[in-house]
């Protein structure tokens, strides 16, 4: 059969570690997701709700929202998603990949009304994110589908599924990741005769030294997605595409 290919998406396809969150920006936050404050107020939040640290970063991110007067609603949260930059060759390089029957998921914990708003949604058979449910005005009150670290994992096993691999074998999948939150999504596809791959684009030896510790890293490299870059060929050559 013919290549399934799971992406991360921030900091795999982004040149951002974290989400671009511009609403937190309009809601006085500066450098949004990157600010020390709010990384800060998710710690605290996690640890004073006993809750899941992405859980905690939604909580904080909701709260700011609408102490600054805006409505939590899908056009408000994903502000900026149709302008996002990407890593260099990303857009080239997944139209030279599309061309090749290859299928293309991307698998994120950050929120679907964003993902699916960005240039690159169309090259994806399916993106895989966090959803929500709605009140009657349309504002967002709940979560319909979470995703983070460790349920990843039942995502690729729905993907396996969806191409009517029952049996979990993922000698047809790659899984392309840049940090410890693709840990999980890395084992497992590795200890299913997959290939993952790890990319940065600045190399942090804590996390280098965690994954080859636990060796289920197949190739580590930039995350340049341009022609004739390490990572380009080296996919090229797994989908055995000339």
């Amino acid at each position: 059969m013919n290549k399934i290919i799971i992406y991360d998406f921030d900091g795999t396809l982004t040149p951002y570690a974290l989400p671009k969150l511009e609403i937190l920006e309009k809601s006085g936050l500066e450098d949004d997701a990157y600010n020390p404050q709010f990384l800060e107020l998710t710690k605290i939040r996690s640890k004073e709700k006993n809750i899941d640290l992405y859980k905690a970063v939604y909580d904080i991110l909701f709260e700011i929202v609408k102490n600054a007067g805006f409505k939590l609603t899908d056009e408000n949260l994903s502000l900026g998603y149709d302008n996002l930059e990407y890593n260099t060759g990303v857009i080239e390089y997944l139209n030279m990949i599309s061309k090749n029957n290859i299928s293309n998921y991307l698998l994120s914990s950050g929120m679907k009304i964003c993902l699916d708003k960005t240039k690159i949604a169309s090259y994806f058979k399916e993106i895989y994110a966090t959803t929500f449910t709605y009140d009657h005005n349309n504002e967002i009150d709940g979560f319909e589908i979470f995703i983070d670290d460790k349920n990843k994992v039942t995502i690729i096993k729905e993907i396996l599924k969806k191409n009517d691999i029952d049996n979990e074998d993922c000698s047809d999948v790659i899984y392309i990741g840049d940090g410890v939150s693709d840990f999980y999504a890395m084992e497992y596809i590795k200890e299913h005769g997959g290939t993952s791959i790890f990319v940065r684009n600045d190399f942090n030896i804590k996390d280098i030294n965690f994954f080859k510790e636990k060796s289920i890293v197949d190739f580590y490299t930039e995350a340049d997605f341009s022609e004739n870059s390490k990572l380009y060929n080296y996919v090229k050559k797994l989908c055995k595409i000339k």
